[in-house]
């Protein structure tokens, strides 16, 4: 019966003799890490969720005001057709002119040849600044959901008690985990994404401006 207790309150390995004096130490290591990591990980996941939701909405958002603006790029099918119907109008007046000199052929009132399209400038600066603003909110996107994914491994990784490892080793494991997580700046992440999601809403922002500019 000890020795069950024994095993369910030490999980690990028993060390070596010469490990044995710094059991305590790295024990207490891991329980005084195993808080942070906790709050680092609660953090990093709170974060991220909100963040999935705000840019969710966002792109959506974006992508919406991207379909109207972007039929700016292109010429008006409806006034080209038009165009045509007039001009078939009038070529046909011509013809029938020609057997009948006394009938009056009207010009066809046509302002402009909607044949002859240029994409305004500001169409062009519009689309850019949104589209770019869509892509960006879209790396946000998957950056906030690789840091989940990332949280939720280190959490394993961190939290893992097995037999087949002495005390020792799993601190040793713990600060390995570490080492990576301040290598490739995790915690630092989630305010690289919000800086950049404030880019992504500053560049909306310029070409909504410019979108209602007109008006």
């Amino acid at each position: 019966m000890s020795g069950s207790t024994e095993h369910i309150s030490n999980p690990f390995l028993h060390s070596r003799s010469e490990d044995v004096s710094g059991d305590d130490l790295w024990k207490r290591y891991l329980d005084v890490v195993g808080e942070e990591d906790k709050a680092s990980i609660e953090r990093w996941q709170g974060s991220t969720s909100g963040l999935l939701t705000f840019t969710g909405i966002f792109a959506a958002t974006v992508a919406t005001f991207l379909t109207q603006s972007f039929e700016q790029l292109q010429p008006d099918t409806a006034a080209q057709a038009v165009f045509v119907g007039n001009q078939t109008v009038y070529l046909l007046a011509l013809l029938v002119s020609a057997n009948n000199p006394a009938l009056a052929v009207p010009n066809p009132d046509i302002l402009s040849n909607p044949f002859d399209f240029q994409v305004p400038t500001s169409a062009i600066i519009l689309n850019s600044l949104w589209f770019l603003s869509l892509v960006i909110a879209l790396v946000c996107t998957l950056l906030a959901t690789l840091v989940q994914e990332w949280s939720r491994n280190f959490q394993r990784a961190c939290q893992r008690r097995s037999s087949d490892k002495t005390v020792k080793e799993a601190a040793f494991n713990h600060i390995y985990q570490r080492m990576g997580v301040d290598r490739y700046g995790l915690d630092y992440m989630t305010s690289v994404i919000v800086g950049l999601i404030h880019v992504a809403v500053v560049l909306f922002l310029v070409g909504l401006v410019i979108f209602l500019a007109p008006v």
